[in-house]
């Protein structure tokens, strides 16, 4: 006999309540660096206004430069505390965004396979990427990026293990 009991809105478990894991430092600092990696070719364009244009416009905009940096930085530095991941026995959520808040939760039961990736400067930081696959799409659905490889690699197989389950 199949059942389908009314469950209420205020009875439902709060994601929220979870403990989210959050990333390593070293995720916030390849974040950091990579802002300034950004800024730093703006800066010779600004060395030119100083050479060619008038100084007030080279100081207006060494000044908007400076903000844009400041403002920058601090939105990945207080985005970097935001970000976690959390594992229940049914699904992975995930969530980041300070300005704008974005989470998602993938079922294992709808998870096609994960992949781990790690580029040249992942390498330098320690740090990789968990991309979570479900069916019907060629591009991930989820990317936990920032992750120690170990940790990738747990979470790689305890997602084998639970899909493995559902097949």
């Amino acid at each position: 006999m199949m059942t389908n009991d009314q469950i209420l809105s205020g009875q439902l478990p709060f994601i929220e309540q979870s403990d989210f894991e959050k990333h390593p430092k070293r995720f916030l600092n390849k974040k950091l660096i990579a802002k300034l990696v950004f800024f730093i070719p703006l800066i010779v364009g600004i060395v030119f206004l100083f050479i060619y244009a008038d100084y007030w416009i080279a100081w207006a905009a060494l000044g908007a430069w400076f903000l844009l940096l400041l403002i920058a930085l601090f939105v990945s530095y207080k985005e970097f505390f935001v970000r976690g991941y959390v594992l229940r026995e049914n699904d992975i959520t995930y969530r980041h965004g300070w300005l704008f808040h974005h989470q998602i939760t993938i079922p294992f039961n709808r998870i096609q396979h994960t992949e781990i990736n790690h580029g040249p400067i992942d390498r330098f930081f320690k740090l990789c990427e968990l991309d979570i696959y479900t069916a019907g799409g060629s591009a991930s659905d989820l990317s936990i990026s920032g992750l120690d490889p170990e940790k990738a690699a747990s979470i790689k197989e305890y997602i084998s293990e639970k899909t493995a389950q559902h097949a």
